[in-house]
């Protein structure tokens, strides 16, 4: 790991970079550079690596990384080697229904293979390194927990809830949200652009954008899957086909995300 006044490599700006990860930028010699706090790039390199050790994913492989001392600083960063092909959500509709069936299969295999991990002991809804757990869903996009039960995190789901008038909505909501899903190892951020493919065959070439791994409850993976404007009929059928949909879970979620 390096420390100190270290310039990242030159880059250009390109469409695929945009496509390939948020603050991530293709340089000169063909390897991207993702920049970020400290603590967002030391989770981010702790979550690529614990997907290498323990499945078959195809992920980035870590070149070189500065940390910078000061962990309010947006200059830390990693670089990455480019990974060939497409992503997912530019190729999906002109590719066959072969290569189609091909990607739905490499990603049922990568979701399995992470959701069979042993998970931590004890029980904690946390990243992978220990720590704190960052998704853009929760607390305005800063670092939250770790929770030691599904119940404490539940509390903390419907706790901007009584920020409302009504506050009978936040018993209304919290008794409906199982205490007893389990723990998975999950993307947290999975959608189209975050999948490249050969759009050819419809091999899955890498899965990218790890920063919001972790161990979560079992349903997350679907419900993030679903966050925001992923409504795109073709991206909610593969869903369905390599995830349990955990339509109740979902429905709460998005409720949720209102307040």
């Amino acid at each position: 790991m390096s420390t100190g006044n270290i310039a990242p490599p030159a880059h250009h700006s390109t469409k695929t970079a945009k496509l390939l990860a948020k603050r991530a930028q293709l340089t000169e010699d063909s390897t991207y550079v993702k920049h970020g706090t400290s603590q967002e790039i030391q989770r981010e390199i702790e979550a690529i690596n614990f997907v290498h050790q323990h499945t078959s994913i195809p992920v980035p492989s870590v070149v070189e990384t500065f940390i910078d001392e000061n962990p309010a600083a947006e200059s830390s960063w990693f670089s990455m080697k480019e990974i060939p092909g497409s992503s997912l959500t530019t190729v999906w509709a002109t590719m066959s229904p072969t290569a189609r069936s091909k990607t739905q299969s490499d990603l049922q295999k990568y979701l399995l293979e992470m959701r069979n991990i042993p998970p931590r002991e004890p029980f904690y809804i946390g990243s992978c390194g220990g720590g704190p757990v960052y998704d853009h869903r929760l607390n305005n996009g800063f670092p939250c927990g770790p929770f030691t039960t599904e119940s404490d995190f539940n509390d903390y789901l419907v706790a901007p809830v009584a920020r409302c008038p009504k506050k009978e909505l936040v018993g209304y909501y919290r008794q409906q949200m199982a205490n007893d899903h389990g723990l998975v190892f999950t993307h947290a951020d999975l959608n189209g652009d975050h999948i490249l493919v050969d759009p050819a065959t419809g091999r899955i070439n890498g899965v990218i954008d790890w920063e919001m791994a972790g161990w979560w409850p079992k349903y997350w993976e679907y419900t993030k899957s679903r966050f925001g404007s992923r409504y795109q009929s073709w991206w909610v059928g593969l869903m369905n086909n390599v995830l349990t949909p955990y339509l109740h879970e979902l429905r709460i979620e998005k409720d949720l995300q209102e307040f």
